[in-house]
């Protein structure tokens, strides 16, 4: 490996690194990847879109790629969302049509850190330098489409030609990413219904975790918090009702991070959603100051 790949390689891992340990402050579940273009790809792109990007019309903007792997669908929305209206400077999101089946394709491009341009700009080949942008690409996949579109990718867009007569198994294909869609829809819905019936059974610690369907500390609440729970089911039914959306892009957004035990994650629902002083008054000293510079950052 020569020194200019170890270079982007490094950049790359630096990328990776940042953006882990931001998803894991949220408790999302998830699985991150990164990679470099190779010359050899640089060359194919060129040869495929060499035109576009030889009278600037466009820049390469994926040298370096990142790409999320969320466990739910709503986890894809989320990240869409916070990226779209922070650091993204551009953006492919395909709508989606009822009566067509086709993947969605969800990837954005983020600016290269500022300290790391130089040592970006220094490292890339010389003969594509003048044609590629100071950025990256964050694509964000579901694990069931993840799997999906590493088959179609190598198997039919890079190698269109084979399917030219066979119009049909390409339908068929497409039609596995709808299957796999309505998986993925169902396997929310899941959570969702046993959110319901563990509140109905006042198993409150497995509501909330089902509700959020986040990496959490710990196993249960602390004895204070399952007793006020207990004696106040209606502060529970409004946390079951709480979007989750939006307790997702709080702890996307602010700098500042939070342990997310079973209680803490319950304190930020409060906080936010205004539910119950009585509970915002269980909160320990500590927890009440991670609470108040969380919510400050």
């Amino acid at each position: 490996m020569n020194e200019s790949v170890k270079i982007l390689d490094g950049i790359a891992q630096q990328l990776d690194s940042l953006l882990t340990r931001q998803l894991n402050n949220c408790g999302l579940m998830f699985r991150l990847f990164s990679r470099v273009k190779t010359t050899s790809s640089l060359a194919h792109k060129m040869r495929i879109k060499g035109e576009k990007y030889r009278s600037g019309k466009s820049l390469i903007q994926d040298m370096i790629g990142l790409r999320i792997v969320a466990y739910f669908q709503d986890d894809v929305e989320a990240l869409a969302t916070y990226f779209s209206y922070g650091e993204a400077v551009g953006s492919s999101i395909d709508e989606l049509n009822s009566s067509t089946f086709c993947p969605q394709r969800l990837n954005l491009t983020c600016p290269i850190p500022e300290a790391l341009v130089s040592d970006f700009r220094q490292a890339l080949p010389a003969e594509y330098a003048p044609y590629i942008d100071n950025t990256y690409e964050i694509q964000i996949r579901t694990v069931f489409s993840e799997g999906w579109h590493e088959v179609e990718h190598d198997l039919r867009y890079k190698c269109k030609a084979d399917w030219e007569q066979c119009e049909p198994y390409s339908r068929v294909l497409n039609g596995l990413i709808a299957t796999l869609e309505t998986a993925e829809w169902n396997m929310k819905m899941l959570f969702d219904q046993m959110a319901h019936t563990n509140m109905q059974t006042k198993n409150y610690r497995a509501m909330l975790r089902n509700k959020m369907h986040l990496r959490l500390q710990g196993e249960d609440f602390s004895e204070a918090v399952s007793d006020f729970l207990r004696q106040h089911p209606e502060v529970a039914e409004r946390v079951l009702k709480t979007d989750r959306l939006v307790i997702l892009l709080a702890l996307l957004n602010h700098t500042k991070s939070i342990p997310l035990t079973y209680d803490m994650l319950l304190f930020l629902i409060n906080r936010i959603e205004q539910i119950s002083k009585e509970l915002q008054a269980l909160e320990p000293q500590d927890a009440q100051s991670l609470l108040d510079v969380f919510l400050r950052s």
